[in-house]
């Protein structure tokens, strides 16, 4: 099997060039197919592509092990070679919809394919063009490079996914427990952080292929969204307060930065709404940080400090604040009105998407 696997990915390789070993008829028909696919996705037209398209390339993609890198570099020259933004778009909608459509195999293996260069979201030519034309081009593109570090799990929520990094020490469980949650918030900080990023001037929303790309961005930041405001409501409920002095300054780093992002969330969210691309949306409830509770948190982080130096008790006798008294960061009852079902994107909801 892996033998095979690497004649496939030699195929991926070398398919514009002369090849040593002639592939069969059956491998060539493969090959020439998804690149058939692949160019009825990303025509000219101002026009969403159909999903089959992305159906029958994966399809052709699960039967033939290593063709994913043939895949992966046409795709990539595709973006590379055109110059218009509605093209570059339809390229990039069409990486989006195959990491939503794929399984996990799938999914992982576009993130390595990226992570080796075989896959590129960010064509080298952007830089030269500046013009409102390629503002929408120029922020998917972004968003799409954190976008393909996260998941679809079998629950059906985006998960970002974890990567090796430098450890800081944490040596207890409860520590490895809510430095996981603040990884999770963090990547969910910096991937609606590239969801606002996206929203493009009035101009472009005449184009159905940008209110496509709008909707779909939109629908999986809701469900982003509603993984952030749990995450946090987890975080202040969570025994951080015997924590070591890194992970306490990892948390307040993550307060802090909620308390000026979810105001900016929401504003964003209006903004959609007063579109003819967000209308039809469901969109979550809000819920705003209140920056007055992150000095309390800052002040018993630092309270623990100094209990811990002047020597009077131990880590073991330091009274445990009550959470959801004290340091409640949401005032009021908390609400949502996010649906708790995974939206599967067809041409319905396209069709939706672009009344």
């Amino acid at each position: 099997m892996k033998v095979k696997s690497k004649i496939w990915s030699a195929l991926g390789s070398f398919m514009d060039h002369a090849m040593i070993t002639k592939p069969s008829a059956a491998d060539r028909a493969i090959l020439t197919d998804i690149e058939a696919a692949i160019d009825r996705c990303t025509d000219l037209h101002d026009t969403v592509f159909d999903e089959r398209y992305v159906h029958e390339i994966l399809f052709l993609v699960s039967n033939a092990p290593g063709s994913i890198t043939f895949l992966s570099r046409r795709i990539s020259s595709r973006l590379e070679s055109t110059r218009e933004p509605v093209r570059t778009l339809k390229t990039l909608l069409l990486i989006h919809r195959l990491l939503r459509g794929g399984d996990r195999y799938f999914e992982q293996d576009l993130r390595n394919l990226w992570s080796s260069q075989d896959l590129k979201l960010d064509p080298s030519w952007l830089l030269d063009y500046s013009d409102e034309g390629y503002a929408l081009v120029r922020c998917y593109s972004s968003f799409l490079e954190e976008r393909i570090s996260w998941a679809i799990s079998q629950s059906g929520n985006l998960e970002p996914v974890r990567t090796p990094f430098m450890e800081l020490g944490f040596g207890s469980y409860n520590d490895e427990m809510v430095e996981l949650l603040c990884f999770r918030l963090s990547k969910c900080q910096t991937l609606l952080h590239r969801v606002m990023d996206c929203f493009p001037l009035n101009s472009s929303l005449d184009s159905p292929v940008a209110r496509s790309v709008i909707g779909i961005v939109l629908r999986e930041s809701f469900r982003v969204y509603e993984g952030y405001t749990e995450g946090l409501d987890c975080l202040m409920q969570s025994p951080f307060e015997n924590a070591s002095k890194p992970l306490r300054s990892l948390v307040n780093e993550i307060l802090k930065k909620s308390c000026i992002q979810t105001p900016q969330i929401q504003e964003f969210y209006q903004k959609c709404k007063r579109t003819h691309v967000g209308k039809a949306l469901d969109y979550p409830f809000v819920k705003i940080v209140n920056p007055s509770h992150i000095p309390s948190v800052e002040n018993l982080l630092a309270s623990k400090d100094q209990i811990l130096e002047k020597g009077e008790i131990t880590t073991e006798e330091i009274p445990i604040v009550e959470n959801k008294n004290s340091l409640n960061l949401f005032p009021g009852k908390l609400e949502t009105t996010i649906s708790t079902v995974w939206v599967e994107f067809d041409e319905e909801d396209l069709e939706a998407i672009s009344l």
